[in-house]
């Protein structure tokens, strides 16, 4: 069987098999590097994202959230507002994130007992495991100092996004000793 595949001006530029087979091929190789590329700059976003929600979890308290905590009520419009202002875009479900308290607990205890925070180191991977689901791993080593006395801690846990590259759900968390010493 004889393949021809013509150019827009009516030229062949595919006459046998072998270059039939060869066009095939290349198609195919250029197929896989534009999803490899489209997946690696998935992959991106979706460190970024976990990156940027671990370093406003673990940095502070700010001046805006002290603020904020010291209003009245256990959530009062102005801690909403910093919430949203800070995670609404990270995050699938804001509601269910104060709810479960994957958001700002360490820094309200840090607040509640005069502690800074602050991470030195932020490793993020990739899990082997869950492949069809972006899931990832992370470590920060957190830096928490009270009256000049300066100690760390390593947490690490598991986060996973929905399709649409927010967090939905953060879990296995081990914070090494982090919130116990936070409430001293």
């Amino acid at each position: 069987m004889k393949y021809q595949i013509f150019n827009l001006r009516g030229e062949v530029i595919i006459k046998n098999n072998f270059d039939f087979f060869r066009f095939l091929l290349i198609l195919t190789c250029l197929s896989f590097l534009l999803s490899a590329c489209n997946s690696t700059k998935e992959n991106e976003e979706e460190v970024e994202t976990i990156q940027t929600y671990l370093e406003i979890e673990f940095t502070g308290p700010s001046v805006e959230l002290i603020n904020a905590l010291e209003q009245e009520g256990a959530y009062p419009p102005e801690l909403q507002q910093y919430a949203e202002e800070n995670y609404k875009s990270l995050v699938a479900d804001l509601e269910q994130f104060v709810n479960r308290n994957w958001v700002m607990t360490y820094q309200r205890f840090a607040y509640e007992n005069g502690y800074r925070l602050e991470p030195t180191n932020i490793e993020i991977q990739k899990t082997e495991d869950d492949s069809d689901a972006a899931a990832y791993n992370y470590e920060v080593k957190v830096s928490y100092n009270k009256d000049e006395k300066n100690n760390t801690a390593n947490v690490t846990g598991r986060i996973n996004l929905n399709e649409n590259g927010e967090i939905s759900i953060i879990r296995n968390v081990d914070d090494g000793g982090l919130l116990e010493k936070l409430k001293q």
